[in-house]
């Protein structure tokens, strides 16, 4: 796994979804318009709370979009857990020295969702995914 830097306002956001969600958070991504929350595996759904409770308390408090990721040790999993709530097909790594390409197989219908308008979804994916695995890039088919 590649060595991930926080800053201090990453940490804080860290901070502040731990204390609303009791998940132990691993990581945390922020864009303009919303933040991802990569959290330990088997904890999504303390993070997420009944009825998606902590996910709406944190949206108020944050004033943006807020997901949970669920991490994985296994690229393909992780890549997966990533693309949610959107259905996967399958997802290939093709392997190569230091880094990997992975392509994700998704129905036609929700190609378009997944990239999100501007590419901004991919990015974020692909964002995460370089940040916790030795992956160079993802691409949709």
């Amino acid at each position: 796994m590649p060595e991930i830097t926080l800053s201090n306002e990453t940490v804080q956001y860290i901070n502040m979804a731990s204390a609303v969600s009791n998940a132990h958070i691993i990581d945390c991504v922020v864009d303009e318009e919303r933040i991802v929350f990569v959290v330990e595996k088997g904890q999504i759904g303390i993070a997420i709370g009944a009825k998606a409770k902590n996910l709406e308390r944190l949206r108020m408090l944050l004033k943006k979009n807020v997901k949970f990721v669920e991490y994985d040790s296994d690229k393909k999993t992780f890549i997966i857990n990533l693309c949610k709530p959107y259905k996967v097909k399958s997802v290939t790594i093709d392997d190569n020295n230091e880094s990997s390409v992975a392509r994700i197989h998704v129905e036609s219908s929700d190609k378009s969702k997944l990239i999100g308008k501007n590419g901004k979804n991919i990015s974020m994916i692909r964002t995460v995914a370089q940040r916790h695995h030795c992956i160079r890039d993802v691409q949709i088919t």
